[in-house]
């Protein structure tokens, strides 16, 4: 087997004086000849070292500094390797199985370890399949190294479109087939503590894996600014761990694929998993889930089973049902992104929540409230209720959407595997936003006196939810709206206000039609454009479709902007020429003005009614009522101290200051 060096460097063979050296200080080997070693080499740094097979030795100059302050000279002692390479100035001791098949690079240590080994021909994880969604199969995604939660999202949900899918399996399965090898790789600068059994893996620089019980067929991937560690008690096989990740704690996964930044751990256990960057689980247990960035469960009674979700939190105690128990686990469902779910939920799949819900009680099977975001489904007694636009004036979703960015643990100089948009109000929301209004609108005449309530696609609305959801809809799309065109304005700021239709229109062609893609707002019509490319054979390698995503992200505002040109002059049809500004402008400033401060006072109003001290209840347990309220006080701040009330109230005169420089702008 050829054996890879790290170096230019001209390794020879030991000489006689060499090997009897080695011998002396209990060194063996099957055949001396079959060893290299660097040129240079101190001889004096390898002990108790059984040598089988074909090796290549690097050279020991440096030291190196383990945990709590004690140095070691670097070297090899107490170990048995087998047709493997050691790069310059690695550490390897104690190495209670063997070392078989591995290239290890410079500058590693692998110590208390048991074995590192490669069995044969192995892809590393790549092509891995994972049955998501439908835990029977129907979606099933094959994982590589190079995967983005777009293409994991594309795998999984256009199997309507056979040729697609067709080609996309190819395409990883010929990107697996490249990655496939007989030899493993431990990468410069990576640490292996007190594992066990390490078989067909591949680990990448700069990676720590401390603890581990089992690692098999998988990837760890790792890089210097984002090194990968992998703790104590860690089982996992067929899998991919991205840059950055964290799994650690009794974690067990098994054909599971981790995204950059995230972390698994506290004994949780996933099967057939994906999890998109910046995610989180821990205690819990998943099974066939495709996962999107910001996915999160904490607790240890929570499970995980055939839905996709995105920028998600899970209540504790939240549940759901794929197998009625008849054809099998085949159900399945969707948490748009922003979605949470309430202690104790229990969702019975197939259901479809709408972006940025907040799910109660038992959801029934068939559910689906994707065309009302932004609201609570609420079960009372026998009937499932949905509350829509409810979340728009609470400050949970605010802080949610405010936390996200800044909980972005990825690192700037890695490559980016998920391509992700933040923005909550996007051409995505807000065309479901204007639908709903529209829908709402049409249901106003079902009440009556004798009809305080209506049921609507399975769902239960009370009239007082309606007239509530029209006004916050109503209130959100304002606010886009003239978000939209004022960020317009001021890329345009100095510009004659003659001709500033022309001036505005959009360069970009937009579809009216918007997608949530693995977390990343997109056209669909720019999504059709990248499937073209896949089933006529264009895209040749599957490393390339990650691009073909960025592009796409990378243009978002422009697309952005040309679906809300599009519906301004759905909704104000007369608005050119000469009539552009006091026929369109000018209203939708207005309206901004008034619905961002009408939603900024509500968010206010939510969250100083959380910080209030209305109720003392647990607080000044051994004083009087005003110890209370000082107590209270020390540990929940004030209303003004409150960070998010400071922003708001802030926000809110911005907002006039900036409604009315626009205003009297456009009206000189």
């Amino acid at each position: 087997m050829e054996l890879q060096t790290h170096t230019d460097t001209a390794y020879r063979r030991l000489l006689p004086a060499e090997i009897r050296q080695l011998e002396q200080q209990g060194c063996t080997a099957e055949d001396w000849q079959l060893i290299e070693v660097h040129p240079d080499i101190d001889l004096h740094h390898l002990a108790y070292v059984h040598f089988s097979g074909s090796n290549r030795i690097g050279n020991f100059q440096k030291t190196v500094t383990l945990p709590g302050g004690i140095t070691l000279h670097t070297g090899i002692r107490h170990a048995t390797l087998h047709c493997t390479t050691v790069g310059d100035d690695c550490l390897i001791a104690h190495v209670h199985g063997y070392i078989a098949h591995y290239d290890i690079a410079p500058e590693c240590i692998v110590l208390h370890t048991d074995t590192i080994a490669m069995t044969g021909p192995s892809s590393f994880g790549n092509g891995t399949e994972l049955h998501v969604l439908s835990e029977s199969g129907g979606r099933d995604i094959l994982i590589h190294d190079r995967l983005s939660a777009q293409e994991a999202y594309m795998q999984a949900m256009y199997r309507h479109d056979a040729l697609l899918t067709q080609n996309l399996r190819r395409l990883v399965s010929d990107y697996a087939a490249r990655q496939t090898g007989n030899r493993g790789k431990i990468g410069e600068s990576t640490r292996i503590l007190r594992c066990g059994l390490i078989r067909n893996v591949k680990i990448g620089p700069c990676s720590c894996l401390e603890g581990a019980v089992r690692l098999e067929n998988g990837t760890v991937c790792s890089h210097p600014d984002a090194p990968t560690f992998v703790g104590d008690l860690v089982i996992a096989r067929d899998f991919i761990l991205q840059n950055g990740c964290h799994v650690t704690d009794g974690a067990m996964l098994s054909r599971c694929y981790v995204g950059q930044a995230s972390a698994i751990g506290h004994g949780f256990s996933a099967t057939d998993s994906y999890f998109a960057c910046n995610s989180q689980a821990e205690h819990g247990e998943s099974c066939a889930i495709l996962a999107g960035p910001y996915t999160v469960t904490h607790h240890k009674s929570t499970l995980l089973i055939g839905g996709m979700f995105s920028f998600m939190n899970a209540g504790s105690g939240t549940n759901q049902s794929n197998h009625a128990y008849k054809l099998g686990p085949r159900h399945h469902g969707v948490l748009e992104r922003g979605c949470k779910t309430a202690s104790g939920c229990h969702i019975s799949w197939p259901a479809h929540i709408g972006a940025f819900s907040l799910v109660m009680g038992h959801c029934p099977p068939g559910t689906d409230s994707h065309e009302w975001p932004f609201s609570y489904l609420v079960e009372q007694g026998n009937a499932y209720y949905v509350l829509p636009g409810i979340t728009l004036r609470g400050v949970g979703t605010l802080r949610d959407i405010g936390k996200w960015p800044a909980r972005d643990r990825r690192s700037p100089r890695v490559p980016q595997t998920d391509t992700v948009s933040f923005d909550a109000f996007s051409p995505y929301t807000m065309e479901r936003v204007w639908q709903a209004i529209h829908t709402l609108e049409g249901l106003t005449g079902r009440f009556g006196e004798d009809a305080k309530e209506i049921t609507w696609n399975g769902l239960r609305l009370k009239e007082k939810s309606v007239k509530q959801g029209i006004e916050w809809y109503r209130l959100a799309l304002d606010r886009y709206l003239g978000e939209q065109l004022i960020r317009q304005l001021e890329t345009h700021e100095g510009m004659p206000s003659d001709g500033l239709c022309e001036l505005l229109r959009p360069r970009a062609a937009c579809s009216d039609r918007w997608g949530d893609i693995g977390g990343m707002w997109a056209p669909i019509s720019e999504i059709n454009d990248i499937i073209r490319t896949i089933t006529t054979g264009q895209l040749d390698r599957i490393e390339k479709l990650g691009e073909r995503f960025r592009l796409i992200h990378d243009r978002y505002d422009d697309f952005a902007w040309a679906w809300t040109w599009n519906l301004l002059h759905e909704i104000y049809p007369d608005a050119y020429g000469k009539d552009f500004i006091p026929s369109l402008c000018l209203p939708v400033i207005r309206k901004w003005e008034t619905a961002a401060t009408a939603l900024n006072r509500q968010i206010i109003a939510d969250a100083t009614k959380d910080i209030s001290t209305g109720s003392l209840a647990g607080f000044g347990i051994d004083s009087d009522e005003e110890t209370a309220v000082d107590d209270a006080v020390a540990v929940r701040g004030t209303v003004q101290q409150c960070g998010i009330i400071q922003e708001l109230e802030k926000q809110q005169t911005e907002i006039k200051e900036k409604a009315g420089y626009w205003l009297h702008k456009l009206t000189l």
